[in-house]
C-alpha cells in the first residue's frame, strides 16, 4: 500500500503526511506559518486574466498578420491580374494598329503600281503622238513648198492670160517681127528677192526643193543658168538655184 504524502507548504515537494520538518527546505512545519497556496478550485479571478490576455493577444496578432498577408496577397493578385489585363489590351491595340498600317501600306503600294503602269502607258502614247507630230510637220512643210510653187505658177498663168486677153480692136497693124535678141546673162553679185521663192537643187522647177526664202532676202549669185540664178550661202548651206524673175540686182560682188 502506498504511503500517504503531502506537499510541503514552503517548497511544494512531496513529504510524508505526518512529517514535522521538511527534509528539502528544512522548515519546521509545526511552528512555521503555513502559506496559502492557490488551488485549482480556489483560483481567484484576479490571477487568471494575465495569461489569458497574453494568449488572446498572441492569437490576435497571428490572426491579424494572417489577415494582412491574405489581404496583401489578394491585392497583389488583383493588381497583377489587372496589370496583365491592361497589358494584354494594350498589346492587342498595338497589334491592331500595326495590322491597319500594313493594310494601308499594301493599298498604297497597289495604287503606286497602278500609277506607274498608267505613266508607262501614257509615256508610250506620248512617244507615238510625238512621232506622228513630227511626221505631220514634215508633211506640212512639204505641202507649203508645193503650195508656194502652185501659187507662183498660178500667178504666171494669170499674168499670161491677162496679156493675151487685152483688147485688139484698135490695135495697129502688127509690126514686122524683129529678131529677138538673146537674153543677156545675169551679172554675178548681190541680189534681193522680190517675193517668196524656193531654192532648188538644180536649175529646173522639177528639181528637189532645198529651202524656202522670203521676200527681201539678200542672196549671193555666182552665175546665171538660163532663167536661173546660182546662189551660194555664206553659212555653209549647199548651193542652189532660184528663178531670175524672183530676185533683183543690188550690187556687184566684192
Amino acid at each position: 500500500m502506498a504511503e500517504a504524502v503531502r506537499l510541503c507548504p514552503h517548497c511544494a515537494n512531496s513529504i510524508d503526511i505526518g512529517a514535522a520538518k521538511c527534509p528539502y527546505c528544512k522548515v519546521d512545519l509545526k511552528s512555521a506559518a503555513t502559506p496559502q497556496w492557490p488551488t485549482r478550485e480556489g483560483e481567484s479571478v484576479a490571477s487568471q486574466p494575465a495569461p489569458k490576455a497574453t494568449r488572446v493577444s498572441t492569437l490576435s496578432t497571428i490572426v491579424l498578420v494572417a489577415s494582412v498577408a491574405a489581404l496583401a496577397l489578394g491585392v497583389y493578385l488583383v493588381v497583377g491580374q489587372r496589370g496583365r489585363s491592361e497589358s494584354q489590351l494594350l498589346l492587342e491595340e498595338k497589334i491592331k494598329e500595326l495590322q491597319e498600317k500594313e493594310q494601308k501600306i499594301s493599298t498604297l503600294e497597289a495604287d503606286a503600281a497602278k500609277t506607274r503602269q498608267t505613266l508607262t502607258e501614257q509615256t508610250g502614247q506620248l512617244s507615238e503622238l510625238r512621232t506622228k507630230l513630227e511626221e505631220s510637220q514634215k508633211e506640212l512643210a512639204s505641202a507649203r513648198v508645193r503650195l508656194g510653187l502652185a501659187n507662183r505658177e498660178a500667178d504666171r498663168l494669170a499674168s499670161s492670160r491677162s496679156q493675151s486677153a487685152a483688147p485688139t480692136a484698135s490695135r495697129p497693124p502688127d509690126p514686122v517681127p524683129q529678131p529677138t535678141p538673146a537674153r543677156r546673162a545675169a551679172e554675178a553679185g548681190v541680189y534681193e528677192t522680190i517675193r517668196a521663192t524656193s531654192v532648188h537643187e538644180g536649175p529646173s522647177g522639177s528639181s528637189r526643193v532645198l529651202s524656202q526664202i522670203g521676200p527681201g532676202t539678200r542672196i549671193n549669185v555666182v552665175r546665171s543658168v538660163g532663167d536661173w540664178l546660182e546662189v551660194r550661202s555664206k553659212q555653209g548651206n549647199p548651193p542652189g538655184f532660184v528663178r531670175l524673175d524672183d530676185a533683183k540686182f543690188i550690187a556687184r560682188a566684192n
